[in-house]
């Protein structure tokens, strides 16, 4: 069951209670424990009702003093979103999806305006609205709540599954050249394990029953699909990649803008299928030429301490990138599987140094050394 909002006086008391705060008649007539908490939390609406926009909005219609905490609450009293604002913001309708939603189907169309406090200054302001938003959020619709239900078991499951879903990714992409068919067997199977991320429930309450509802984006990372379609692309492969690019949309519609390299491709992989521009002719290229050099051990040697030392992933980006600036690749091959070797530091850091290193060993494979 919802709870009502009824801890609001002690917020008011204290800070009504500083020294220098005005107790004019821009203050809310609502000064006692027991009157606020039936302003926030009890009672039936107010018949002087106003109709804005789509919304039938109820309650309090003047304009508090300097910044002010209120809550939007339902018919029966109970608050369901609790914000600050300064001017006329507890009216404005410029709200999100959700909150919309709710007013929509748990409401009728029609809340009621509550004004907790006023006459404070933003730190105050902000120090209410956040007391309330923790104690009650379970009950309120705000986006920026702690009261919101999420199974952080769930959400390691999550960010594991996706972290070496995007390590398989980079260790494919080798096999682009060496074995095209192998890639483009396991970029499918890397979109498989998108699918099983994407699709874990790692929240559960008010806000993500309303995302349910509305229909939450969807969204997957499109970095398997990009690969699968440019080898599909330089097999010659058109109807597939089409068929890859339209099952991929059909699951995930708002992953990309329109302009994106995957939609150009299909869009060309459909004229080609339709007859309605000729097959791209595949240019063979001559083997790159690739420089060899030696980095200085004397410049490397001070990043390589700093990095060894703190294990923070930039440093050794630091150290790969100026082996790469002298040419030379084997260090770099050696410095990188020295950092991966070790314990992974959370976030998207070492996927990079882990892409990069599966990049510079197909280069070391593909080309041709000359001095």
């Amino acid at each position: 069951m919802a709870r009502p909002i009824g801890s609001i006086p002690d917020c008011r008391r204290r800070f009504g209670s500083r020294q220098g705060r005005r107790t004019d008649s821009r203050r809310t007539e609502v000064d006692s424990g027991r009157q606020l908490a039936t302003l926030v939390a009890g009672g039936a609406m107010s018949n002087n009702g106003e109709a804005q926009g789509q919304f039938r909005q109820l309650g309090e219609r003047r304009v508090p003093a300097r910044c002010y905490v209120y809550a939007h609450r339902s018919a029966d009293g109970t608050p369901f979103y609790i914000g600050k604002g300064t001017g006329r913001r507890a009216w404005s309708l410029d709200r999100d999806d959700l909150w919309r939603h709710f007013v929509r189907t748990r409401c009728g169309d029609s809340y009621e305006i509550a004004i907790l406090a006023e006459d404070l200054d933003e730190e105050e302001a902000l120090e209410i609205e956040g007391e309330l938003i923790a104690r009650h959020g379970e009950q309120l619709v705000n986006w920026i709540n702690p009261g919101r239900q999420f199974d952080y078991a769930a959400l390691d499951r999550f960010h594991a599954t996706r972290d070496a879903t995007r390590s398989f990714v980079s260790e494919t992409r080798p096999l682009e050249q060496s074995d095209p068919e192998g890639a483009v067997t396991r970029y499918r199977e890397a979109i498989e394990r998108v699918h099983e991320y994407t699709g874990m429930e790692y929240e559960s309450g008010l806000v993500a029953d309303l995302q349910r509802e509305v229909g939450r984006p969807q969204f997957g990372e499109i970095a398997p699909l990009d690969r699968l379609t440019l080898v599909l692309r330089k097999l010659g492969r058109f109807p597939e990649l089409v068929d890859a690019v339209d099952a991929w949309f059909a699951r995930y519609p708002d992953s990309v803008t329109l302009n994106h390299a995957v939609l150009k491709r299909r869009a060309e992989a459909a004229a080609i299928v339709a007859g309605e521009r000729p097959v791209p002719r595949r240019p063979v290229a001559p083997p790159r030429a690739r420089k060899k050099g030696t980095v200085p051990e004397a410049e490397l040697a001070g990043l390589l301490e700093k990095a060894r030392r703190d294990r923070a992933p930039w440093d050794w980006i630091l150290a790969a990138r100026l082996c790469r600036q002298h040419h030379d690749l084997v260090r770099e091959v050696a410095l990188l599987e020295e950092f991966l070797a070790g314990p992974r530091v959370p976030g998207r850091s070492w996927l990079e140094l882990e892409e990069r290193l599966y990049k510079v060993r197909a280069m070391l494979c593909e080309a041709r050394e000359v001095p």
